[in-house]
């Protein structure tokens, strides 16, 4: 035996639709006013068809010799306050329970009356928890009062108090677990938009991180490279005559220095690049101590005497701490060839233990001291290149003429690389 699905989808299709569209207003002001204006026709109805009702007088409340137009008065008091619950809850729930007490006293209570647990939901629902704890017992007190009151009550007293503490409580439960889960809604939106302000701020610092990285490596490039053009441009112009091959050795030596230096810039710039081709012959990886041998190279080239020593396993090292060193060592040499004579030697000492990296580079200093001093920007760019790499530098006068550069990086695999 098989069942026909369009039996059973009324059953449950008329329910979905409704709920989809309580879900789908819900928090919609307008369709918050049509609802409490629902509530307040309803209540407005309920209280004048049990007023209106043939023999009404002779009700489960008893007789009773209220004038009709002030029965009619508290059951309005009951129902057009609920337009304003939500902005004025207690308001609203003082004036609607003193109609309700009008009612009691005159020994008349209609179905009206439930606008009482309507409010006591709204006070709990929207005022503080100190005035809610005030509305709800003023409301008990007022249920008591009704059960000494009306005379249906006053006969099974225990079983009124009963149904109507059961209602109060239920009413309180509702508020009480809508508010909880407004609280869990806006504390989860608080935090999807700090969540979404910590990624912008991540965002914000990697991008001036990247910025700060290409300017030191623009810093290095050029200033370094530069300075090998202007040492060889210098040497070329002074024996251009006397030995025109020397010298033209030195513009040889100066075309290699600018397209090694238009490739490195190449290659800085390409990394922004997001659909930059890693796999391009261009983008080659950053420099290690394997190109250190052409960087001193290049500044033998320019006039100084380069001297290096070193000691320790350097294949090892970490590419951030090589690139370190390359960048270090570049900006001493850098500024050996901005502020030093040609005649002056360079000693280079590269020492790898097994706890750390020592990095000493020193010159014998100029002929005639230099005006200017040391690049002080490149003495910063060689602390903070330090510091990234987990390590510390420190750069200063020998005392025999020269000038030293001093780096250390610990070589700590939970330190900074």
């Amino acid at each position: 035996m098989t069942t026909d699905p369009r039996r059973s989808k009324p059953h449950g299709g008329a329910l979905f639709p409704l709920a989809e569209l309580l879900a789908a207003g819900k928090g919609n002001p307008w369709w918050q006013r049509i609802m409490d204006l629902a509530l307040t026709m309803l209540v407005a109805v309920v209280g004048f068809v049990g007023l209106l009702r043939p023999g009404h007088e002779q009700d489960m409340f008893g007789t009773h010799d209220a004038p009709s137009e002030l029965i009619i008065l508290t059951v309005l008091a009951q129902a057009v306050p609920l337009l304003w619950r939500r902005i004025m809850p207690l308001t609203v729930f003082a004036v609607v329970l003193a109609a309700c007490l009008v009612q009691v006293s005159q020994l008349v209570a209609l179905r009206s009356d439930l606008s009482v647990l309507v409010c006591l939901y709204s006070v709990c629902r929207y005022s503080a928890p100190k005035r809610a704890t005030y509305a709800s017992l003023t409301a008990a007190g007022s249920l008591v009062s009704a059960a000494f009151l009306l005379p249906p009550l006053i006969e099974e007293r225990g079983l009124g108090l009963f149904f109507l503490g059961c209602a109060m409580a239920a009413s309180i439960a509702l508020a009480v677990a809508a508010r909880a889960r407004q609280q869990q809604v806006t504390f989860l939106s608080e935090r999807a938009g700090q969540l979404v302000r910590e990624r912008e701020q991540r965002i914000q610092l990697a991008t001036a991180a990247e910025r700060a990285r290409v300017s030191r490596d623009m810093h290095d490039i050029v200033g370094h490279h530069l300075a090998v053009i202007t040492g060889l441009a210098d040497g070329a112009s002074s024996i251009a005559t006397r030995q025109p091959q020397q010298a033209a050795l030195a513009l040889s030596h100066i075309a290699d220095t600018a397209r090694q230096a238009l490739s490195e810039l190449r290659r800085t710039l390409q990394a922004l690049r997001q659909d930059a081709d890693l796999g391009s012959p261009d983008f080659v990886p950053q420099p290690g101590l394997t190109e250190l041998s052409s960087l001193l190279e290049r500044v033998r080239v320019s006039g100084p005497h380069v001297v290096f020593e070193s000691t320790g396993n350097h294949a090892e090292l970490t590419p951030g701490i090589q690139l370190a060193v390359y960048r270090i060592v570049q900006e001493a040499l850098t500024n050996i060839l901005k502020h030093s004579s040609s005649a002056t030697t360079v000693t280079v000492r590269l020492r790898t233990a097994e706890d750390s990296v020592d990095v000493l580079v020193e010159d014998t200093g100029p002929s005639t001291p230099s005006p200017g001093g040391h690049d002080r920007l490149g003495l910063i760019s060689i602390r903070e290149r330090a510091h990234l790499a987990g390590g510390t530098a420190e750069a200063g006068p020998t005392g025999r003429g020269g000038w030293f550069v001093h780096a250390v990086f610990p070589l700590n695999p939970q330190g900074p690389q």
